[in-house]
């Protein structure tokens, strides 16, 4: 595990992608990252679980879609390199499918492309903005990799990142998506807690210099419209297609709201 923090700054400090990492063990991550992590559990006990709970919730969404047949991914903010990779699972289960993943933060890039890349033909890894993810559509790579006149499965694990009153990106990657694709999303809600516990989360990611939108149920549903919700429909992280494997926690307490709908 990095110990020495210079590279922080440069990488803008504190990474929720990274957090991600530290909290799943990872050896991916700073100790500014750590800190962020330690003082998020302060905040509440479920913070690891939370970002744990998020992890089991991808490997279960993408096993279900490629025992279905589906055999190109295009994930965003996956959190990369977590322990054990969305790839890993879609190949057990569809060894020919392929694997897109965009993530934005260069450290966690460097490091996933010396480890996947030269690995599989079948993975591709891609700088973006996360906060503006319909802007992959134009990546050269993306477009040659990905036949989007085929069915695909989207899925946008970084909403997070995302301004509430921007909905443009949605929109977009529909009109590029096939019929009989998927679009998978996760957002960060909530609505399980009090105002004040809304008041100091707001409060301490301001001074970890993070900018993080949360969203309540009916703003993630709204993302959906027309389209078909595969079951269980839109709800916390935990509770879609629960395999008895998942974190001990509230499936509220983890903040995260997932759903997968059909592009018909």
């Amino acid at each position: 595990m990095p110990e020495d923090d210079s590279p922080v700054a440069f990488l803008g400090g504190v990474s929720t992608a990274r957090m991600y990492d530290a909290a799943q063990g990872g050896k991916q991550n700073f100790s500014a990252d750590r800190e962020a992590l330690r003082l998020a559990e302060r905040l509440s006990a479920d913070a690891a679980h939370s970002l744990v709970a998020h992890h089991q919730h991808v490997h279960r969404v993408v096993r279900h879609l490629a025992a279905r047949g589906v055999d190109q991914f295009v994930l965003y903010g996956t959190g990369l390199p977590s322990t054990g990779q969305a790839h890993e699972t879609i190949h057990e289960v569809f060894p020919p499918a392929r694997v897109v993943y965009a993530e934005q933060d260069p450290y966690l890039l460097a490091h996933a492309r010396a480890i996947i890349g030269k690995g599989s033909d079948r993975v591709r890894i891609v700088g973006c903005d996360l906060g503006r993810p319909a802007q992959l559509l134009d990546d050269p790579m993306v477009r040659t990799f990905v036949d989007w006149a085929e069915p695909v499965a989207v899925g946008v694990l970084s909403v997070h990142e995302i301004p509430v009153e921007d909905v443009s990106w949605v929109a977009r990657l529909r009109r590029a998506m096939a019929a009989g694709s998927h679009l998978w999303l996760t957002a960060l809600s909530l609505d399980a807690y009090d105002a004040d516990m809304r008041t100091t989360v707001a409060a301490v990611n301001r001074e970890l210099g993070l900018t993080i939108h949360f969203r309540a149920r009916e703003q993630v549903l709204a993302l959906f419209d027309g389209l078909e919700l595969v079951e269980p429909g839109l709800v916390w992280a935990p509770q879609w297609r629960p395999d008895g494997t998942e974190v001990d926690v509230a499936p509220e307490r983890t903040a995260w709201l997932g759903g997968v709908a059909r592009v018909v």
